[in-house]
């Protein structure tokens, strides 16, 4: 799924097409929560990417990246490991610094676009 590029890129967050970015089984707690994405960019080293992402309703847990997002469409609540639960819906822009576990709670089909950056590499 990786893409390195020099030239502009602009995709509708809302209407892009997405393919397959599969939450790990292991990760899912409850319900059948199929993740998409599209990533739009990658540095050549790995370590910064951005995109676009969409999952269903479920519960899992996710160990992120340095992380901001902005939700276009959906909602979920998300609790940081030790931390307060916060309500994504469109309009919200989040951070997750890395190494952050997160739980995620998926209410209603949820759309946002990111961008990731990870010293060590995205694995991408």
């Amino acid at each position: 799924m990786s893409s390195q590029t020099s030239a502009s890129i602009s995709e509708r967050v809302a209407d892009a097409e997405l393919g397959p970015f599969p939450i790990p089984a292991g990760s899912v707690i409850s319900g059948d929560p199929v993740a998409t994405a599209k990533l739009l960019w990658v540095s050549a080293d790995g370590t910064l990417c951005n995109g676009i992402w969409e999952c269903t309703p479920g519960e899992f847990t996710w160990t992120h990246a340095n992380e901001t997002a902005t939700v276009v469409s959906g909602r979920a609540i998300v609790t940081p490991e030790g931390g307060e639960p916060m309500t994504l819906e469109p309009g919200v822009v989040a951070f997750w610094p890395e190494g952050t576990t997160t739980h995620w709670q998926v209410e209603q089909t949820i759309r946002k676009a990111f961008h990731l950056h990870a010293a060590g590499g995205l694995g991408l």
